[in-house]
């Protein structure tokens, strides 16, 4: 008898909290690492796929990342992008030369566009990773 009402108590338990609506709803959302930067293509894919400009890109990272430790570089009419494996590496590849660095990015503007224009093409690659 008192086996079978421990049963009927867990098949109670069992039963309630099975129909029971959760507390609280989490909403989970995806978001990148912290620390997390997309590629140089990934840039410029973006730029180009919003409709704000269009680069003509190259992938030059068989030319362009041997001298510069770099892990991809994609060349347009305007700039030139670099991804490098961290921040640190970025930083340091952009303040030795006096280029611009976002994260793990490297960008180095083309001598013929002007500073109004480089000043654009900067806000809208630091929005696109930060």
């Amino acid at each position: 008898m008192r086996q079978l009402s421990r049963l009927i108590a867990v098949l109670g338990a069992v039963c309630c909290t099975a129909c029971s609506t959760p507390a609280s709803v989490t909403e989970v959302t995806h978001h990148p690492p912290p620390g997390w930067a997309p590629s140089a293509a990934a840039v410029v894919d973006r730029l180009e796929n919003d409709g704000k400009v269009v680069l003509h890109p190259m992938d030059t990272t068989s030319t362009d990342c041997a001298g510069a430790g770099c892990e991809q570089v994609i060349t347009t009419d305007r700039f030139r992008i670099m991804s490098f494996s961290t921040t640190g590496n970025a930083q340091i590849y952009a303040a030795d030369r006096g280029l611009r660095q976002v994260e793990t990015l490297v960008v180095d503007f083309s001598p013929t566009v002007a500073e109004p224009a480089r000043d654009r093409l900067w806000s809208q690659i630091s929005q696109l990773v930060g």
